[in-house]
């Protein structure tokens, strides 16, 4: 399928408006229907060398991606439809339709559809705004089971799990993370060298274990705790007398800090006056922690259906656990995980 620039000059059929890509185009206050015309009209201005049924199937897929981000756009932030009139808007526009009107691969078409959006709603020219036009053109040169790769990279290094309490909500959560996004992801190295080549992300030298990724953030609900006898007496009563201990979580007999994540620890014991207490704390915090072996292990007996993933992620071969994302990994990691686990993260917590 062939797809190329064709001459700008242009007849308008009747009840039409004719736009062309090639030019900066200026209109103010476009209506629903405007903007459709705007993107459509572009589309057919500067995509189509193609003939008879190819041709017609084309341009009804550039309708259907069309029609489905002007949905979104007009339910979630209706007063950003007048950005159809920007040029850089309508370039990355006009970019999702030709890679959709090429390939008709359904899971690329939401995708593009939910970069779109989160393109459009930028107000100004900034990283996140590169990046989406960045994601937009990279994400149709990524197989889906590539993109679920960047998903999961992007869940088990780059975010951190709120309102969770005892290992048993965590695992709700996982059971619901893992439906959600899927466990079918590339086995082969090559796959993830081209994840790199589409500058979605890097193969760095060093790694990060799938228990790393599922204990990151927190690391308090993986220790068996310490007993009574394990620390010195004045330290133990010390962090009593400001409630920094509680019983361990996995055994009421032992204990352990009354703190999740790890690297909240500096900060928490700053608060409670024990900024001369960090060098001892940081000793604490790593009594009765859980291999990662047994996080690993305990993972997949609670939850079995990361099982290959873990085997996936674990094996050097694929290259997976060494790889970190870009900013437009970030992007297209954050636009993925939002959509299929219903989470409302702004991209603005990862790119500021």
């Amino acid at each position: 399928m062939q797809m190329g620039r064709r001459d700008q000059a242009q007849e308008a059929g009747d009840n039409s408006t004719n736009y062309q890509a090639g030019k900066d185009i200026h209109v103010h206050g476009l209506s629903i229907d405007e903007a459709r015309t705007v993107a459509l009209d572009v589309f057919r201005s500067n995509a189509l060398e193609l003939a008879g049924v190819a041709q017609t199937l084309a341009v009804a897929r550039a309708e259907q991606l069309t029609n489905e981000f002007l949905t979104k756009l007009e339910t979630v932030i209706p007063e950003r439809v007048d950005q159809l009139a920007d040029p850089d808007v309508q370039s990355v526009v006009f970019q999702a339709q030709k890679e959709f009107a090429r390939s008709g691969e359904d899971e690329l078409r939401v995708a593009l559809v939910d970069l779109l959006a989160a393109r459009v709603g930028e107000e100004d020219r900034n990283l996140r705004t590169l990046a989406l036009n960045e994601a937009i053109v990279s994400a149709p040169k990524l197989t889906e089971k590539q993109r679920r790769a960047i998903a999961w990279v992007f869940y088990l290094r780059y975010t951190r799990p709120t309102n969770i309490g005892t290992p048993e909500d965590y695992y709700l959560r996982l059971k619901n993370e893992v439906s959600a996004l899927g466990i079918s992801l590339p086995t082969g190295h090559a796959d993830y060298q081209h994840i790199e080549y589409v500058g979605a992300g890097s193969l760095s030298i060093s790694s990060h274990s799938f228990a790393n990724g599922i204990m990151s953030g927190v690391e308090g609900l993986y220790t068996k705790g310490f007993a009574e006898n394990d620390i010195d007496a004045a330290l133990l009563t010390e962090l009593q007398a400001c409630q920094f201990v509680i019983p361990a979580l996995r055994d009421q007999s032992r204990f352990q800090l009354n703190l999740l994540a790890d690297e909240d620890l500096e900060k928490r014991a700053t608060v409670l006056g024990l900024e001369g207490r960090i060098p001892d704390l940081k000793n604490v915090v790593s009594l009765g922690r859980m291999s990662e072996g047994e996080v690993s292990d305990e993972v997949v007996a609670r939850v079995p259906e990361f099982s290959t993933l873990r085997d996936t992620w674990d094996d050097d071969k694929t290259g997976l656990r060494s790889l970190t994302l870009t900013s437009v990994g970030l992007a297209l990691g954050h636009a993925y995980w939002t959509r299929l686990t219903g989470s409302n993260a702004s991209l603005e917590i990862w790119l500021p």
